[in-house]
């Protein structure tokens, strides 16, 4: 598809493996839908093991004039020792390679995590300036200081104020020119590995290396569930007006907690207040009227065990 070079289209990166499939076709889809402007994507898919009929799928869900899917395969070499559990796969650190694929013309990116929904316009995001900050950035719900980072207790050792703010990962504005000069997302996997006995992941080793380095942008573009949890401002660490505007009217909902609202769980299911947002836009792609059931659960379940089995043969 043609790229009208006047006007840089806006980069976004998401990064997903099969599981992930399906909710990454519902953010960008929801980024889509509430863009106002006939600016276009260009859309990077750090593809962490799409089957084909998935891929197949999210092109369909994602067909428009103003997007155009680069597919990367990522080399995962680099990615050898690092921290993994259930839910932290290989696929979150593809992030930290990013200035690896990406042409060299473009100085940012937008990398979102795939268990989000847009209702913001993403172009507002864009045009947010960058300055000599290597990422935009907001604020985490739960660990908002370096001090409160489980994943950051030797703070100390490695000379990190324990007053600088901790941010959230799942949405980044990210600084390519910056990122590649320094080579940040090198140092991020040396500063991980290096420290692996304290650190969770890859947003601690991200935030250990750019402390101090970033912009702090409104907390609506990446509106996590804490916000839920308050009574009133007055709980919450937010201004009166930006906690309105965070409650009321998020640009981004980000479904950090488990249950996803696409699980159906045998015994529990999620309770974000905004999931029945995730199957609106879950209606608009090539998934529309799909929905988890205890039936599915159990397969999958059963196919688990069954692949386990079959490896220890």
């Amino acid at each position: 598809m043609y790229i009208d070079s006047t006007l840089q289209p806006i980069i976004l990166v998401c990064a997903a493996d099969n599981n992930y499939a399906m909710p990454l076709a519902v953010t960008v889809r929801s980024a889509l839908a509430n863009l106002k402007s006939k600016r276009q994507i260009a859309l990077f898919i750090l593809d962490g093991g799409i089957n084909k009929t998935n891929k197949n799928k999210i092109i369909k869900s994602l067909q428009s004039d103003q997007v155009e899917i680069s597919w990367i395969q990522i080399d995962d070499t680099q990615l050898n020792n690092l921290v993994l559990t259930r839910h932290l796969t290989t696929t979150s650190y593809y992030r930290l390679l990013i200035t690896k694929f990406l042409p060299p013309e473009f100085d940012k990116a937008i990398y979102l995590d795939t268990d989000m929904v847009v209702k913001g316009n993403l172009e507002e995001l864009w045009n947010i300036p960058l300055e000599d900050n290597y990422v935009l950035a907001v604020q985490d719900d739960v660990e908002l200081y370096i001090s409160m980072s489980d994943g950051l207790k030797n703070y100390k050792e490695v000379g990190i104020s324990p007053d600088l703010k901790y941010f959230n990962s799942g949405l980044l504005v990210i600084n390519l020119k910056q990122w590649r000069n320094e080579n940040i997302g090198e140092k991020v996997l040396e500063y991980i590995t290096q420290n692996r006995e304290y650190v969770r992941n890859d947003q601690d080793g991200l935030n250990a290396v750019l402390a101090g380095k970033w912009q702090e942008i409104h907390p609506r573009w990446n509106q996590m569930p804490r916000i839920y949890d308050y009574s009133s401002w007055k709980e919450s660490p937010y201004a009166e007006d930006i906690y309105e505007e965070l409650l009321h009217q998020p640009y981004i909902i980000h479904f950090t907690n488990s249950p996803k609202p696409w699980y159906a769980g045998l015994q529990t299911e999620c309770k974000h207040p905004k999931k029945d947002l995730f199957f609106q836009y879950l209606d608009m792609t090539s998934w529309s009227g799909w929905r988890d059931t205890v039936w599915r659960r159990l397969v999958r379940k059963l196919l688990k065990v069954t692949s386990l089995t079959t490896s220890k043969l």
